[in-house]
């Protein structure tokens, strides 16, 4: 009889062990999807605030050009002292910020051999004194000055400018659209997971269509 009993506790503890396992998984797996679905919301709140103010960064740059009577897709007042373009090109990729100085407010880099495919990205985020990151400065703002004095973040961003084309739809040919791009913008987040949010718009010289 004792041997039963021992062996009926044994059997109750295991089932009790194995029960109480079973719902502390349950709860770790609801605790980190809410803490994953949390997560992917920062991100995209974030990525959307950022891709708007690199698409209103790019239209004031127009703007600027405009009011001081250059040309609308010129980049002299916001490139880097090393950029020998002095417009902004079709099918290239950017980096472009808020350079908070009144000299020139708008600070705007050009990316070589770079794609918007995971591995190119990947790539160019493991450099050291890589473009696309973005890092937080001491009044916690985003950019893209990485220096000693800035906090690393798991974001990156750019933006690609592309021809703007219709389609006659008699003819089903495509037709370039004069003084016009399209804009994409892209926000990737390496936290936890890769994930690459984009965003489009037009850009036009309508001051002068």
């Amino acid at each position: 009889m004792r041997k039963n009993s021992k062996g009926f506790t044994v059997l109750e503890l295991m089932v009790g062990i194995v029960i109480f396992t079973l719902g502390f998984l349950g709860a770790y797996l609801l605790i980190e999807s809410a803490n994953s679905v949390s997560l992917q919301s920062r991100d995209e709140i974030i990525g959307s605030n950022i891709m708007r103010e690199q698409i209103e960064l790019l239209k004031n740059l127009r703007d600027t050009n405009w009011i001081q009577f250059k040309n609308w897709n010129s980049i002299e007042l916001a490139k880097l002292p090393i950029e020998m373009d002095t417009t902004l090109k079709t099918n290239t990729y950017y980096t472009i910020e808020n350079n908070f100085s009144w000299e020139k407010n708008i600070r705007i880099k050009k990316l070589i051999n770079f794609s918007n495919e995971q591995n190119s990205i990947l790539s160019e985020f493991q450099k050291t004194n890589t473009s696309i990151r973005l890092c937080i400065d001491s009044l916690g703002r985003y950019t893209h000055d990485c220096n000693t004095s800035n906090t690393k973040t798991n974001f990156a961003s750019f933006l690609f400018l592309e021809p703007l084309v219709t389609q006659n739809t008699n003819t089903n040919v495509s037709i370039p659209v004069e003084k016009a791009y399209k804009v994409t913008v892209f926000f990737v987040s390496f936290a936890k997971w890769y994930r690459i949010q984009s965003m489009s718009t037009i850009i036009t010289d309508w001051k002068n269509q």
